[in-house]
């Protein structure tokens, strides 16, 4: 195994990446977020059936003149794959997921080849080997990497864009001024002053990054900020070729806009902004969100040990310090902060970090007569890292509500059902893909009164029946939560006398843990009734 490491790192990495991969594609069901399933399942699904989810598509059943504020470039992605799955009589929606997860279990190994050459040019293949085994195995990768995240989607094309670049010698030795001053700064790269990238690899590697900005909106940031080093280059026509091509690239994952809402471009883009400047406040979060997150998706103090080589890397490597440097200082500012909004630039952030650790320990009087102590850090964060890994591979995460909507599938008679909730409860939002109907589910709220919950139900049955979003009469209830339970089977009885028990859905022990730990995350057990 050692001479194979030797040989062959990069492969035997892949090897071992795919391994825990294949893990969390048989275990790791269901899903971690709303927008890893709700945002790119739900509607793409639809779609491949002939339906509308929440009437996210023009012309079907609907006149909506303006689209969705998010980008479908990866949702045609997967439009195409359902479809396919379909055509092929795959339909199993437990299946399909499968096969899904595995595709993208594939594609998440471009992040590892691509960050151990990018590391490997810049640095040497010992950093590069520990920048890929830390992509690897650290512990929510393998979790994340099978899941419909357009942060892990935009990864690969960020980072072949960057490969391309830097194998074709792209950058050089910056000789500039600082912005608030006539010093003199001279930033380094490992390159010297002899730029030899052609035109051709210049246009690939700005079209490949520009389909990552139509994966996810914010990696125009990276994407801007590598082109801007070519003014600091002063190589203004390949400033002007690089942003160009990028440019066109993104146009060409928009062009739904101009095929579908009345030719006008970039309308999703536009929805996109202002949906965020209106509803920015209501995800509130700390300035520090970021660097928390770092902090405990790569253990402590590993973490710190990187982010200090990070920041220590920015001269020596300032072509990719300054995209992501900009990328992280902005959500840091920007007042809607979600943790795996930073995903896209980590792989870029552990690069930097572990070639600027390094290089500081090789030259640290303090370290090179503590070894040991650096040996056990490392030891130490293993041992508890591979643990989380292995116990987030394994998750079966919203494992209730996926369950549930699989098991009416599988009677392969339902037609349509109800989602009970105590009085005054919200409820949540139902993986209706796994269930195998798209019709408009009903949702009852009233506890004990149902009377005019019923006379709704047949109302809107009438509305939409023959429509693209019908919503026909159910033959199966699901309650949530067992508080008041039999007051609530009781009422409804009284409309459903023949109504019969099918099945109880418990959560899984991971979702329990998260409500134990934050009772804001939601936990249910579900009790199937059929309405005969």
């Amino acid at each position: 195994m050692k001479l194979f490491i030797e040989k062959k790192p990069l492969l035997f990495l892949l090897i071992l990446a795919f391994a825990v991969r294949v893990v969390a594609v048989f275990f790791a069901k269901g899903y971690m977020m709303h927008d890893d399933h709700f945002l790119t399942v739900e509607p793409s699904a639809s779609w491949a059936d002939g339906f509308n989810f929440n009437e996210w598509a023009p012309g079907m059943g609907n006149d909506r003149e303006s689209p969705e504020p998010i980008s479908f470039f990866y949702l045609g992605f997967l439009f195409v794959f359902f479809k396919t799955m379909n055509l092929l009589g795959l339909e199993s929606p437990d299946h399909q997921m499968f096969v899904i997860r595995l595709i993208h279990s594939l594609y998440s190994l471009l992040t590892i080849y691509f960050s151990y050459k990018i590391t490997e040019r810049i640095s040497n293949k010992k950093n590069a080997f520990q920048v890929g085994l830390l992509l690897a195995l650290i512990a929510i990768m393998p979790n994340y990497s099978v899941r419909n995240l357009v942060e892990f989607v935009s990864m690969p094309p960020l980072l072949a864009g960057f490969w391309i670049l830097l194998k074709n010698n792209a950058f050089k030795i910056i000789n500039t001024r600082l912005p608030f001053g006539n010093t003199s700064l001279t930033l380094q790269s490992d390159f010297g002053n002899q730029l030899s990238i052609g035109v051709k690899q210049l246009i690939l590697a700005a079209f490949i990054m520009g389909l990552a900005v139509g994966f996810r909106y914010q990696t125009v940031l990276v994407v801007a900020f590598t082109g801007i080093i070519f003014l600091f280059q002063k190589e203004v026509k390949n400033f002007i070729v690089f942003g160009l091509v990028a440019f066109t690239a993104f146009f060409l994952t928009q062009i739904d806009d101009v095929l579908l809402w009345g030719g006008k471009p970039f309308q999703h883009l536009m929805g996109y902004f202002g949906y965020n400047a209106e509803n920015a406040l209501n995800y509130p979060g700390s300035w520090a969100t970021y660097l928390s997150f770092i902090g405990y998706i790569i253990l402590p103090p590993v973490s710190l040990m990187l982010a200090f080589g990070f920041f220590k890397e920015w001269k020596r490597s300032f072509f990719i310090f300054l995209p992501v440097i900009i990328f992280i200082v902005f959500h840091i500012i920007y007042p809607n902060r979600q943790e795996r909004f930073i995903f896209p630039i980590l792989p870029l952030f552990i690069m930097l970090g572990v070639i600027g650790w390094n290089r500081f320990v090789d030259q640290s009087a303090f370290w090179l007569t503590r070894k040991t102590v650096l040996k056990s850090i490392w030891i130490f964060f293993w041992i508890i890292n591979i643990t989380g890994m292995l116990v987030l591979a394994t998750t079966y995460s919203k494992r209730a509500r996926v369950e549930a909507m699989l098991y009416l599938y599988e009677q392969g008679d339902c037609k349509n059902f109800i989602q009970d909730f105590r009085q005054g409860e919200s409820g949540s939002l139902v993986p209706q893909f796994y269930s195998g109907t798209w019709d408009w589910y009903y949702i009852f709220r009233s506890s004990t009164d149902y009377a005019s919950e019923i006379r709704m139900m047949e109302s809107w049955e009438k509305k939409h029946e023959g429509t693209i979003k019908p919503k026909s009469r159910p033959n199966y209830i699901l309650f949530y939560n067992d508080e008041n339970l039999k007051e609530r089977i009781d009422a409804i009885q009284a409309y459903f006398p023949n109504m019969t028990f099918e099945t109880k859905v418990e959560a899984g022990w991971f979702d329990v843990l998260l409500h134990t730990l934050n009772d804001k995350n939601s936990l249910e057990t579900i009790y199937i009734y059929k309405l005969n």
